[in-house]
């Protein structure tokens, strides 16, 4: 059995090893099967293999400039399509530690129980950050769920077969966000729940700026469902302050109950937020004619 694992690193030369060497420990009497691809995205570091002495085939992309953990990923998976070489399984894993490698068994026993025809995904069971982190986590798929009727309650560590490799590269937005455009997909997969490792050293080099920027990626790989969400909350909105303006304005005139002083305010503030509601319904609406537009045009290209 050959297994390939993509690996984005940067700036943790130390974690790196001590993955690979794990992994390797696993696989001890066939770690000659194991094959790694280690992204490094621009580390200012230098990323070298010269420690392990356990390693005997690994390829090193070195990343011009920093492009992000999904980003690496891709440019990975590419690579090892452009191999064309037979293997099994490929595994992602961020080489912090995090992506403990004792569920690697775990993960490809449950992957050969739906006959390799599912990527198999690691959903957290059990995560070691503090309770602020914790906190806004559980607000952000909250928020996730709200918007785009999906759950998504796991990260990049995954196996997938070999054979569904080029469906996985055939998702347009997977160089923006690994785990949503596959949850997205129609790409079967299946996760399964695992406890989070520990980091093998330091704290994450990830900024704050860096983790929104990547919830928001996430989302934007479901634009077009948020848009529609919202199309449909917008028109709903609108109607009701519309009629909403009608029932004041015929409490006003044609009712015996008067709301003195009240109608005239009430009326402004309804007429308000009807044309909010409006421009946000027609924003969206445009927003869509749009993209499908863009989409028949490329169409038409691609044919001509």
């Amino acid at each position: 059995m050959k297994i390939f694992f993509i690996l984005p690193v940067y700036n943790d030369q130390f974690s790196l090893s001590k993955l690979i060497e794990n992994i390797t420990k696993i696989f001890d009497l066939n770690k000659d099967s194991l094959e790694f691809i280690v992204v490094d995205d621009a580390s200012s570091e230098i990323i070298s293999l010269k420690e392990l002495s356990t390693i005997s085939n690994c390829h090193i992309i070195r990343l011009k400039s920093n492009q992000g953990n999904q980003k690496s990923i891709f440019v990975g998976i590419n690579y090892l399509n452009d191999l064309q070489i037979n293997y099994d399984y490929l595994f992602v894993m961020d080489s912090d530690g995090e992506d403990n490698p004792k569920d690697i068994p775990k993960l490809l026993e449950h992957s050969k129980k739906n006959q390799d025809n599912a990527i198999v995904f690691a959903s957290r069971l059990k995560r070691n950050e503090g309770l602020i982190y914790k906190f806004f986590y559980f607000c952000y798929k909250m928020i996730f769920k709200l918007l785009t009727g999906k759950k998504l309650d796991f990260g990049n560590y995954s196996c997938i077969p070999q054979k569904l490799l080029k469906k996985v590269l055939n998702i347009q937005s997977l160089s923006l966000h690994y785990s949503a455009s596959i949850l997205k997909s129609n790409l079967k997969h299946s996760p399964i729940l695992c406890d989070k490792g520990k980091r093998y050293d330091g704290v994450t080099k990830t900024s704050l700026t860096n983790i929104i920027l990547h919830a928001l990626k996430s989302l934007s790989v479901y634009y077009e469902e948020i848009l529609v969400r919202f199309l449909i909350l917008s028109g709903v909105g609108g109607v009701l302050s519309f009629f909403g303006i009608l029932f004041v304005f015929f409490n006003k005139f044609f009712s015996s109950f008067v709301a003195v002083g009240w109608s005239s305010n009430i009326i402004i503030g309804l007429s308000i937020v009807a044309i909010i509601f409006l421009s946000i319904f027609f924003a969206c609406l445009l927003i869509l004619l749009n993209k499908n537009l863009y989409s028949q045009n490329n169409s038409q290209n691609m044919i001509n």
